[in-house]
């Protein structure tokens, strides 16, 4: 008789359940999606942070208007008449530039709409740089002069940037005959609990515990507010609120913002 083999039975394989098999692919898939947003975080995150891979919406603000007039200098002229013609020259020289694309925060120059508001407006556009314009005085004794501007104060995620438009546009400034105020003509304002103006100069970087104006502080761009001169002083009136005065400085402002974004002072060809 022949020798009986002995098999061993053979074992069965044990079928995965569906949602076993399909573990890895999905584990694999999160994985891929999760590196993927963590990818865009950092990309959106320098896009924020670099002015040169952003989008060229300039806010421009005329400071005061409507029933408010804001400060009164030689021979009664109202600064919100000035902002506007500043503000206007600017936008001129913006909406002929195929680089950049200019907002207004008012509809109108005769709307009563306080800051705190312009600054909402800001926030709502898709604005990634905002210069609220005004004018300084001295109450009325003419002996103060000279440019400064006050960038996002440290503290605000916008500070860096903004501080960087304001030494653009104070270089300007200066080239164009206006004297600095301060360090360099860019300082940071506060506002404390009486609603009196604190002023620090820009190398104070310790974040302060008091509010800054709603144009640097509530805007959700890079933001500076200009006091352009002082309209209280004679020499500055005529150099930088006259007719031509609100020209020059729009022009000033407007080399300013081309260079923030990395763009050369003026277009090539320009027919400015």
């Amino acid at each position: 008789m022949p020798t009986a083999t002995l098999r061993r039975p053979r074992r069965r394989r044990r079928k995965r359940a569906p949602l076993l098999r399909l573990a890895a692919p999905i584990l694999a898939l999160v994985l891929l999606a999760g590196a993927f947003w963590i990818a865009l975080a950092r990309f959106s995150a320098q896009r924020e942070d670099d002015p040169t891979k952003q989008a060229r919406i300039v806010a421009i603000d005329a400071g005061h208007g409507g029933s408010d007039t804001g400060a009164i200098g030689v021979n009664g002229v109202r600064e919100c008449d000035l902002t506007q013609a500043t503000a206007q020259a600017l936008w001129d020289l913006l909406e002929a530039d195929p680089d950049i694309t200019p907002v207004m925060c008012r509809s109108d120059w005769d709307e009563d709409l306080p800051a705190a508001d312009r600054a909402k407006r800001v926030a709502r556009s898709d604005a990634t740089l905002s210069l609220s314009i005004h004018m300084n005085s001295d109450g009325g004794t003419g002996q103060a002069s000279g440019f400064e501007c006050f960038p996002a104060p440290p503290g605000n995620q916008y500070n860096k940037n903004s501080l960087r438009f304001a030494d653009f546009i104070a270089t300007e400034m200066s080239a164009a005959g206006a004297s600095l105020r301060g360090d360099g003509g860019v300082r940071y304002a506060y506002y404390d609990e009486n609603n009196q103006r604190i002023i620090r100069e820009r190398s104070d970087t310790n974040p302060e515990g008091y509010p800054s104006f709603a144009m640097v502080n509530s805007t959700g761009c890079a933001s500076v507010l200009a006091e352009q001169c002082f309209i209280t002083n004679e020499a500055d009136l005529e150099a930088f609120a006259s007719p031509e005065g609100c020209q020059l400085a729009a022009r000033c402002y407007y080399r300013a913002i081309r260079q923030y974004y990395g763009l050369s002072p003026e277009p090539e060809q320009s027919a400015f």
